[in-house]
């Protein structure tokens, strides 16, 4: 009966925690959420969606519009890129079906980057890698929030993240697809899924498989080095030691292997597939002279050094507070996990090889590490990797415990009880210190402040009113030829690109022509 109240305490206590780092979510999501209502297309959500649109126009439905997706990335397979899935994404667009509809896009974006690492610590801490018999249910929840708390707040480019269709569904969207993708391609190589749930998890799997690999290369580069990667982490790391033998486990590498060996082929030839499109060629040569800036090899050295540089300037003080906040969950969770933890080193170079990747691909191309919405996606899994590595370096730590001095163990099993019984207090100390570093240091930088501010100064609804009086003209069957006056107001937070005058970027005036069907739109000043 003691033993019954001290674990119906405990649990009431994660619950309560749970509660408050989920209200702390919602909290910093709020705002951005509420300035979807005023978002509308641009740019390339005209370009990819313009046949989908025409075609609902004309009285066609859900059918008609999947078969001219799939003709948009046919096309555009031969003709620009090989990105396949991320043509049929963006031919998808919600303003196809209504401007009005692209208010989903936020909520789309923030529901796939949360629920998608969400459910990879869900998995990998709360269930497939727990001793039988034992959960880690309630611990895991405050460390995935505490990670996407911050990833959210300080996102390098909140519209390509989470408001511009085209850029954040081929990023943030694709990642958090990504995550989903790791924790079934683990869970089917170790066998956690058996009989139909192992048939159900392998489809998702390859569906996944195919979104990731065919999408932007950044992350589906990352993925397929990680699928093969992980044939020989899992054996090396996670595999028994038997003393005199091998340290890699040849067992569990046949076992992994046979059960995800299809996925893996099916990632690495989606990435294939888009690598050798006929149409790499042409933008290639339309956008950089034909030409690659790096080779292959200098594009791999730049990576490393880019990424290490990323890594160094992310790592600060409300890093370390978060990391500070989520240790205690961090060393009661490793506790659990049957797998040893062998090779700490080994794990963070392997782990910073799979991070470096995500930029190696727009280095040789074009020099660059990408815009804004790559470089969202490679502070995610930054942060994703970074919590990894305190999981892992944890985890090593605590299995040595058997080696501590007798006085050291002593003093910690005596410790631990007590640390349990103040978990509360300790989250809200050190959960009040983040809050205050980041509203003393970097309150105006954030992105839900942006939103907020965008909002309370009434930026954001004179955009959206001066966009539904150009909608009004845009269509009005009877005007081909449009001139518009400038915006008088530019949301920082959610507007990727407005229409251009005749020296911007003028290829976004003609993709907004074609789509409504206008022989031109101009940008005028009200004096000329």
């Amino acid at each position: 009966m003691k033993m019954t109240g001290m674990k119906n305490r405990e649990n009431r206590r994660y619950l309560l925690i749970n509660i408050c780092f989920a209200l702390a979510l919602c909290i910093v999501i709020a705002p951005l959420l509420v300035l979807s209502a005023y978002n509308f297309p641009s740019a390339d959500d005209w370009s990819y969606g313009r046949d989908a649109y025409k075609a609902l126009q004309a009285g066609g439905g859900v059918g008609t519009v999947l078969r001219i997706s799939f003709e948009t990335v046919a096309r555009y397979y031969v003709g620009w890129e090989g990105r396949f899935m991320n043509a049929l994404f963006a031919s998808l667009q919600p303003g196809i079906w209504g401007e009005e509809y692209y208010a989903v896009v936020a909520w789309l974006m923030l529901g796939g980057l949360i629920l998608g690492e969400l459910f990879l610590f869900r998995e990998l801490s709360g269930r497939l890698l727990c001793r039988e018999g034992c959960e880690n249910r309630g611990l895991w929840f405050p460390v995935a929030a505490s990670t996407l708390i911050l990833q959210i707040l300080y996102t390098p480019s909140a519209v390509e993240s989470f408001y511009w269709y085209t850029g954040a569904v081929n990023y943030t969207f694709v990642f958090g697809l990504s995550m989903v993708l790791t924790a079934l391609f683990l869970k089917l190589g170790l066998g956690e899924a058996k009989g139909w749930k192992y048939g159900l998890n392998a489809a998702a799997a390859c569906i996944l498989s195919v979104a990731v690999g065919g999408d932007n290369y950044s992350t589906s580069l990352s993925m397929v080095l990680f699928m093969i990667g992980s044939y020989l982490l899992v054996p090396v790391l996670g595999g028994k030691a038997v003393p005199g033998k091998s340290r890699f486990d040849r067992d569990l590498f046949r076992r992994f292997l046979s059960r995800t060996w299809f996925l893996s082929i099916l990632t690495g030839g989606s990435l294939l597939a888009c690598v050798l499109a006929p149409g790499n060629a042409k933008r290639l040569e339309g956008n950089f002279g034909g030409a690659t800036t790096e080779n292959p090899l200098g594009a791999v050295l730049q990576s490393l050094l880019r990424s290490f540089t990323n890594i160094w300037s992310w790592t600060d003080a409300k890093i370390l507070l978060m990391v500070l906040l989520i240790l205690p969950f961090v060393w009661l969770a490793v506790k659990n996990i049957r797998y040893e933890f062998r090779f700490p080193g080994i794990f963070t170079l392997f782990t910073f090889g799979f991070y470096a990747a995500q930029v190696t691909s727009n280095l040789y191309v074009d020099g660059t590490t990408g815009g804004g919405r790559v470089a969202a996606i490679l502070y995610y899994s930054y942060h994703v990797w970074l919590v990894g590595n305190v999981c892992y370096w944890m985890g090593w730590f605590c299995r040595r415990r058997r080696s501590w001095p007798g006085f050291l163990e002593k003093a910690f099993s005596a410790a631990a009880p007590f640390a349990r019984r103040f978990l509360i207090p300790y989250c809200a100390a050190a959960g009040m210190l983040l809050a205050g570093v980041i509203y003393t240091c970097d309150l105006k930088e954030i992105s839900s402040y942006r939103a907020y501010r965008d909002w309370r100064q009434g930026w954001a609804q004179q955009y959206a009113m001066e966009w539904r009086e150009r909608l009004e003209v845009l269509h009005d069957e009877t005007v081909t030829q449009v001139e518009f006056a400038p915006l008088s107001v530019y949301p920082e937070t959610m507007l990727y690109t407005d229409l251009q005058d005749e020296d911007g970027y003028i290829w976004v005036n003609k993709a907004c022509a074609n789509y409504y069907d206008k022989e031109y739109i101009h940008i005028v000043n009200a004096a000329e």
